[in-house]
């Protein structure tokens, strides 16, 4: 591809957007990278032709590591180095945490998500956690979780346990559909269960709309082994003996109530609780600072001083 052909002005405008998108996280990409979360179906030699293009008009900038961004410093490329070490570092400590959370009554699957699925961790980063659970057991699975979630403040274990994300297997259809879910739900990692998290991502598949490049293929150096589970699977029979459906749906009320309470309390718009805490029967959605939001409000920013 050479500076004249069609394709080159589109590519370089969503390669910009690319790298602001990242820019908001300041961490710059690798060629593959942009590649893999550009908004425009193309190859590889494509992204290489235009990324040297726009060096050379000064609309990117390469760090000496190989890492691109649309203006930013050389620190970044350090912040992401070591941000990728601490992570893998994470990433090997999480099989004894997923051993756990896999353990529970009717969770049937658990995917790595949030900056670690990226391989990047900040210096005070959690684990967080994309779990899915038997149909209509979502939130018997989800309150047994959290009251397990609060004894791990006695040894300091809380941040390895953010289960901020639950859906059940009756509804695996994501509501909101715009770049930040698509790039979330194409980068969650598989630890317990990878077959619904590939099925999760087939049945999502208007992600393509947003990420034409993206690949099937999940990582799976981290899968808990998988076991005969005769515990687990006793607890879910005795569970199963107590009206499970009327207690599942109590609880999704109960959630919801004090979830509402706490919004109120701290004086938050109540139009957004609905998007930061999705509370049906099939989904639980824990996510108060509204990153969705405010990531999306930032590009829109992005591109509207981009027209003046």
């Amino acid at each position: 591809m050479n500076s004249g052909d069609e394709n080159s002005e589109p590519i370089a405008a969503e390669i910009r957007r690319t790298l602001e998108y990242f820019g908001i996280f300041r961490y710059p990409l690798l060629p593959a990278e942009i590649h893999r979360f550009l908004s425009f179906r193309c190859g590889v030699e494509d992204i290489l032709s235009s990324l040297e293009i726009m060096k050379t008009n000064g609309q990117v900038v390469c760090s000496r590591q190989g890492f691109y961004s649309a203006g930013g410093t050389e620190a970044w490329s350090s912040e992401r180095v070591a941000g990728n070490q601490r992570a893998m570092a994470m990433l090997s400590r999480s099989a004894g945490f997923t051993r756990i959370i896999s353990s529970f009554p009717f969770v049937d699957s658990v995917a790595i998500s949030g900056s670690l699925s990226k391989y990047y961790a900040g210096e005070n980063d959690d684990i967080d956690y994309f779990i899915i659970t038997a149909r209509n057991r979502m939130w018997i699975a989800r309150s047994l979780l959290h009251l397990f979630k609060k004894l791990t403040f006695i040894p300091g274990y809380q941040h390895y346990f953010c289960m901020n994300y639950f859906i059940d297997d009756e509804n695996m259809a994501m509501e909101d559909k715009n770049i930040y879910t698509a790039i979330e739900l194409a980068t969650l990692i598989p630890v317990y269960n990878p077959e619904k998290i590939a099925r999760l991502k087939l049945r999502n598949s208007w992600l393509r709309e947003y990420l034409p490049n993206e690949t099937p293929h999940q990582d799976e150096a981290y899968l808990r082994p998988a076991g005969k589970e005769i515990a687990k699977h006793m607890a879910e029979r005795a569970i199963n003996l107590f009206l499970p459906e009327k207690v599942n749906n109590l609880l999704m009320r109960l959630t919801d109530l004090k979830w509402r309470r706490k919004w109120r309390r701290k004086g938050f718009p109540m139009e957004d609780y609905d998007r930061a805490f999705q509370t049906t029967l099939h989904i639980s959605k824990n996510h108060p600072a509204d990153f969705q939001k405010r990531i999306l409000s930032a590009m829109v920013n992005k591109t509207e001083l981009a027209r003046v």
